[in-house]
Formats: structure tokens, sequence, C-alpha cells
């Protein structure tokens, strides 16, 4: 008796579900990855307004994501051999390009809103186009020049009520909102040195040495500055908010980021880039009780507009997404 043919109907339903179920967990991890990526915003605000020193945090952040790495380190180890070029490459990401990012970013976070530096930073995107261009020599876009564009208007919205109160000195919201815009610059180099080592080596691996060297950075600054010691005052709920910050918002939402781009079309991660200032400005909303001006609140919305554009999916366009290396 001949076996009973299979059901065409049912094959096509089965094979239509197993190409599913990656593209819904890559968008579950990409959609977390963006939310704990939003949160770090708040979340070192609230440890800094802990009386933690912004570099300290820093250090200590850097800290655990350097252990949190180290196992995902050791299982690809073998899989990564590096010239001298790109050990001084990646040495250059982690002990001057992220650590200046980290210090500049921190340092104005102090001073400015979470909520405004969530916003300044979403710009990276952007900025990280236009030094691939100037360093790289990648074609410049017309939507990337449009998308730029909107971005530097929404920026302007979003800092106006601190430029109206203009004073450059330390302790102003105008100078923190320098301080993070200048840390967007440093994060946009190091987007594009890690784009020049991640097109031929391991992503985890080029994290993990990268935090590395930022870490041993951000120490030696810390103990140039006498700020190295202060760890042991630090309050239990700060060294929470920071293991937080380590452990989810570093560690796992970079795992998130780089798994959400082996089972999506790098365009389709590129978009949720526009979800970074509406997680930050939310969660800052939630934790610290921050508002935004509707000033701010149109600044926003003309940023997100603007990273949207230049990150849409086109023909024969290279998404940011695959260039992006996500900074912490």
């Amino acid at each position: 008796m001949n076996a009973p043919s299979p059901d065409p109907t049912a094959l096509s339903t089965a094979q239509a579900q197993s190409r599913i179920r990656p593209e819904i967990v890559g968008l579950v991890c990409v959609l977390l990855a963006q939310f704990l990526f939003g949160t770090t915003f708040a979340f070192n605000k609230f440890v800094i307004n802990q009386n933690v020193d912004p570099m300290l945090l820093g250090f200590n952040r850097m800290t655990i994501v350097t252990l949190c790495l180290l196992p995902f380190y050791r299982r690809c180890k073998g899989n990564t051999r590096w010239s001298r070029k790109d050990w001084r490459r990646v040495f250059y990401i982690g002990a001057f390009a992220q650590t200046t990012a980290i210090i500049l970013e921190y340092v104005g976070t102090k001073y400015t809103t979470a909520s405004n530096a969530s916003l300044i930073i979403s710009t990276e995107a952007i900025f990280s186009v236009f030094l691939c261009v100037l360093i790289l020599k990648e074609r410049l876009r017309l939507p990337s020049i449009i998308g730029g564009l909107l971005t530097i208007i929404g920026m302007l919205f979003v800092l106006l009520d601190d430029i109206r109160h203009v004073e450059l000195h330390g302790g102003t919201g105008f100078y923190g909102d320098l301080l993070v815009l200048s840390s967007v610059v440093c994060w946009g180099l190091y987007t594009v040195g890690s784009k020049q080592v991640l097109n031929h080596s391991n992503a985890i691996y080029t994290l993990f040495f990268v935090s590395v060297f930022t870490n041993l950075s951000l120490g030696v600054v810390n103990l140039a500055r006498g700020t190295l010691f202060q760890i042991v005052e630090i309050s239990p709920i700060a060294w929470l908010a920071t293991l937080f910050l380590g452990v989810f918002c570093s560690c796992l939402g970079h795992v998130l980021y780089y798994l959400a781009l082996r089972r999506l079309p790098a365009s389709i991660v590129a978009l949720t880039l526009t979800l970074l200032p509406l997680f930050g400005v939310g969660v800052s909303m939630v934790v610290l009780g921050e508002t935004l001006t509707l000033v701010q609140l149109a600044g926003a919305a003309i940023i997100i507009a603007g990273v949207g554009y230049a990150v849409w999916p086109r023909k024969d366009q290279t998404s940011i997404a695959e260039d992006a290396f996500v900074g912490t």
C-alpha cells in the first residue's frame, strides 16, 4: 500500500513558519536592544545624581562590561587573527575614541538632562555616515544629506532653551549639551574605526578588546585624578544601577543587537534606530521625572524623522546598521 503523499498546504505552512520564527526572534531582539540602549541615559544620570563621579561611573561600567564579555570572547577567540595594524586600530578605538566619548558624554550628562543627552546621542548614526565619507571615502548619498540637515535642525530645537540662557562656563545646561555633542563626534570615530576592523573580524572578539583598552584607559584617568578610590564610597543603589548599565544596557544590549543583525535585514535593524530617542526620553520621564517643552518635542520629532529618512531601506544602498558599531 502506497504511503500518503504529503499535503502541499501543510508543507507550505511549515516552511512559512520556519521563515517567520527567526524574523520574530530578530525583531524581539532588536526592540529589546534599542530599549536597553535607550535606558542608558536615564540610569547614567541617576547614578551621577548619587554623587558618583562621571568618569568613575565610566570605569565601573566598562569593568562590568569587560567581565560580562569574557565568556563570549573565550568561545570565539580561536576564530580570529589580527595583524599589528588591526591591534593598533583596536587600541586607538578603545583607548582614545571610546574613552574620550565616554568622558565627554558622562560629564556632559552631569550638567544637562538625560532627555537632552539621549536626543543628541541619537544623531550619532548621521555623524558616522559623514565621517565614513571623509575618512573611508565612501559615497555621500542624498538621503544622508537630507537626514543630516533634519537632525541638525532638530538638535537646535532641542537645545533652544539652553541656548537662550547661554553661558559656556562649567555647570550650565548648555555646557553639558556641548560636551554630549562633542562625544557624538568621538562615537562616530569609534564607529568608523570599528567598521574597518569588523570587515574581517568577529564582532564580539572586537568588542571585548575595545572594552579592555577602554577600561584600562579610564582606570588610568581615574587613578591620575584621585577618583579611583571613591569606589568604596558608592552607595548600594548606585552600584545596582551601575550593574544594570553594564550587564543589561551594554553587554546584553550588544548581544541582542548582533543576534538581530543575523536574523533580520540590516535595513530593518537600522530603522529601529529611530526608537532610541523615544525610549531615551520616555525612560527619563519615568525614572527621573523629566519633562520636555513643546519646542523640544518638535525637535525630537524632527530628529527621529531625519534619522528615519537617512536609514530608510533603498535599493543598492548599504544600511547604516551594517556600518554601525553601537557605543556603550
